[in-house]
């Protein structure tokens, strides 16, 4: 069993506080991330579960028992980092049974798990190179085996897909995901890039300025993002932002000497509110070319929008251009992306549109 619970966690360094009040359970065999910029404190959390760092305050139990004054070797966890941190001097072999021959596993034992995890790991014909004589991603591997090994309750991976190429970061990132799937084992998992966060996790962390934000499923996070900040995060491209003024049951946006008005299905929220302007959250997805309706509805809108950046993708086009004075962005299919320009005529969907107050970041609920 390998579940985690961390209690009122903070952490200081000196007057700093970079972990505020962290209250997370995390399940057996669960694979959690944890996501947000640079100085957020999510490698401090890590580092906290692992027992590199001491808390300042708060209550870390592994699988029932309160480790939090344990040192790293008594918490039963392995760690990848983005470093890799493997000995040049030892073999692929040795790098991945050092850690057994210190703990004087019998040496048939060392053969058998080595053979198990390389088999695993696909490197197995890799056993008797060094480091220097691996690519990045086979390096990765060695990492990962060498944790393997262990056969702990807890992996622990920091930002491991940091260093490696964008192809190999994907390839790297399905051995992950099946490899969770095979062992089964919990996993807590830091990294800065959303996309890894959405395709790997089971439940994603959000932290903002030492704080847990949300936590929630990736569905959950990308379509039910509890602030203007999560949603802005989470996605790639990310949340367009449109400031609109209320009238009514409706918003109001003025763009290139237009007045639109846009019928949303979140009114009681808006109602509620009592604000006279809110932020609408629009994914680039709900704005695209023209599509023929079979059904008449009143949350399809169109637009005269001002496209000033082009970026073929393949299966769709994005396109950036201005609206409302905001940047926003939106996604086509590759032909109409040929012919976006000035005066390109968009088609907005509302009904999955969001509102956010101006003033607080919040989601008007």
């Amino acid at each position: 069993m390998g579940s985690i619970s961390l209690k009122k966690i903070n952490k200081s360094f000196g007057s700093t506080e970079v972990l505020k009040n962290i209250n997370l359970d995390i399940e057996d065999g669960e694979f959690l991330i944890l996501i947000g910029p640079s100085g957020c404190g999510k490698s401090t959390l890590l580092n906290l579960i692992a027992g590199l760092e001491d808390l300042t305050s708060g209550e870390i139990v592994i699988d029932g028992l309160d480790v939090s004054g344990e040192s790293p070797k008594d918490r039963d966890i392995a760690m990848v980092f983005q470093s890799y941190a493997l000995y040049p001097t030892m073999n692929v072999a040795r790098n991945i049974c050092f850690g057994l021959e210190m703990n004087k596993v019998p040496k048939n034992e060392q053969k058998a798990i080595l053979k198990k995890v390389s088999e695993v790991l696909q490197i197995d014909h890799l056993l008797e190179r060094k480091p220097g004589q691996l690519s990045g991603g086979q390096r990765q591997r060695v990492a990962m085996g060498r944790a393997l090994a262990r056969s702990p309750k807890v992996f622990l991976f920091d930002e491991p897909l940091s260093n490696l190429d964008a192809k190999l970061r994907v390839e790297m990132r399905t051995e992950i995901k099946k490899l969770h799937k095979r062992i089964g084992t919990t996993i807590v998992y830091v990294t800065h890039d959303q996309i890894e966060a959405m395709t790997l996790a089971d439940r994603i962390a959000v932290l903002k300025d030492g704080k847990l934000e949300q936590l929630g499923t990736p569905y959950e996070i990308y379509n039910d993002p509890v602030s203007h900040f999560v949603a802005d995060f989470m996605g790639s491209p990310g949340m367009n932002f449109i400031e609109c003024i209320v009238k009514d049951e409706n918003l109001i946006v003025e763009s290139s000497g237009q007045k639109y008005e846009l019928s949303i299905p979140c009114t009681d929220a808006l109602n509620n509110s009592n604000l006279d302007v809110v932020l609408l959250g629009i994914r680039p997805e709900m704005l695209t070319e023209i599509q023929p309706t079979v059904v008449e509805n009143s949350f399809i809108h169109q637009i005269e929008f001002d496209v000033e950046v082009i970026e073929p993708m393949g299966a769709d086009t994005v396109v950036i251009g201005q609206w409302n004075g905001t940047e926003v962005i939106a996604r086509l299919s590759p032909e109409s992306g040929k012919t976006a320009g000035k005066g390109f005529i968009l088609q907005v969907d509302t009904s999955n549109a969001i509102l956010f107050d101006p003033n607080t970041g919040l989601r008007i609920r």
